[in-house]
């Protein structure tokens, strides 16, 4: 999904979050609304998340950098990289941009501000540049806990941690939607009992309204419906 829908769904999610909230000053013991709220607090959390993963994975596609955490490196290189005359052969500490942390290496090559470079522990070149170069400190020696798993591993984590959160938004659409049956339930049998309640999922009261929690009382606007959950499988 692109980085605008993504945007726009985080809007829908904290506007319907702020009608819920307002429907629950008026029934504060409401589960449904309770749940309802719970269940936004946590895609508006997971939308957030893959926003920024997505982001980083575009760093890394038009820069060649981390996809790890990617502002806290970059200004730390760009603040000590190039202070150092490097040459072939040097040992340093190199960005690995599986998780954008710095690890030890050898300096094989030097092409301008291109450097391949061999980290200890994971015996390939990487070529990254010199803002992304560090010194050693004086009297490190090498730990084994620097070595790390093979790129397709790495992958194949980053790939499941994406799917896991994807699935969790699935459940989290079908959980509300069954919530907002149980209450057009409710309404309409509160109804036939002769009593005037207002569902939150009513028609709005303006033709520019969205059917949804919009009744409650905020901004005139209807809660929009949760994005199909269709377009997060095509794009895992």
């Amino acid at each position: 999904m692109a980085e605008n829908d993504l945007q726009s769904n985080l809007q829908n999610y904290k506007l319907q979050l702020q009608q819920v909230e307002a429907a629950l000053t008026t029934e504060p013991e409401n589960e449904e609304l309770q749940k309802l709220k719970t269940d936004l607090e946590e895609v508006i959390q997971l939308t957030c998340e893959l926003i920024k993963t997505q982001l980083l994975e575009e760093q890394k596609l038009l820069k060649d950098t981390p996809d790890g955490d990617f502002e806290d490196t970059l200004s730390d290189a760009t603040l000590s990289g190039k202070k150092h005359e490097w040459k072939s052969g040097d040992r340093c500490l190199a960005l690995w941009s599986q998780d954008g942390q710095y690890y030890e290496a050898n300096i094989e090559s030097i092409d301008g501000d291109e450097v391949s470079v061999i980290f200890d522990s994971y015996r390939s070149a990487q070529v990254t540049t010199l803002e992304f170069i560090r010194e050693l400190p004086h009297g490190q020696e090498s730990n084994a806990k620097l070595k790390k798993q093979p790129l397709s591993k790495l992958r194949e984590y980053q790939k499941k941690k994406k799917q896991k959160k994807l699935q969790r938004y699935k459940q989290l659409e079908e959980e509300r939607e069954v919530e907002k049956n149980k209450w057009l339930a409710f309404s309409n049998k509160s109804s036939k009992k002769g009593i005037i309640r207002k569902s939150i999922f009513a028609s709005p009261d303006n033709v520019n309204g969205r059917v949804g929690i919009g009744t409650c009382g905020v901004s005139g606007k209807g809660m929009t419906e949760f994005t199909s959950a269709e377009k997060w499988r095509k794009g895992v």
